[in-house]
């Protein structure tokens, strides 16, 4: 059991073709972080239909919420205009923007201390806005 514990956090590295190390990302906030720093832009519908493959339970709520969270600590930003949806009465998609790039490993929400760390700088962010 310890060993399991252990084995789970332990970050798993890869080295590319031309030397670099990387992270192998195996959570979907982690798939989400790097689309998100790959991208630039993205909507939570782009995420779902790259990221979701149907074995995690009730992921659009997940990576809906941790976009969220990351906005309300201004890792990301919100763009004035949405995406246009495929339904008539749709009112679109909000469009997310990176403004801070916090490295290579994702963001960690911190639900109870209100906080998103990042782990790959060591910086707290505080998050803000409502219910705060």
């Amino acid at each position: 059991m310890v060993e399991a514990l252990q084995k789970t956090t332990q970050r798993k590295r890869a080295t590319e073709p031309n030397g670099r190390l990387r992270l192998k990302t195996s959570g979907l906030r982690q798939r989400a972080w790097w689309i998100l720093r790959n991208r630039k832009e993205t909507t939570l519908e782009g995420l779902m239909n790259t990221l979701n493959d149907g074995q995690q339970k009730d992921a659009l709520s997940n990576v809906g919420k941790y976009l969220r969270a990351l906005e309300r600590a201004g890792i990301l930003s919100r763009a004035a205009q949405r995406v246009p949806g495929t339904s008539l009465t749709s009112n679109g998609h909000i469009r997310y923007h990176l403004v801070i790039d916090c490295g290579m490993e994702a963001p960690v929400w911190r639900i109870s201390r209100k906080e998103i760390f990042a782990p790959s700088t060591g910086i707290a962010y505080p998050l803000g806005g409502r219910n705060e």
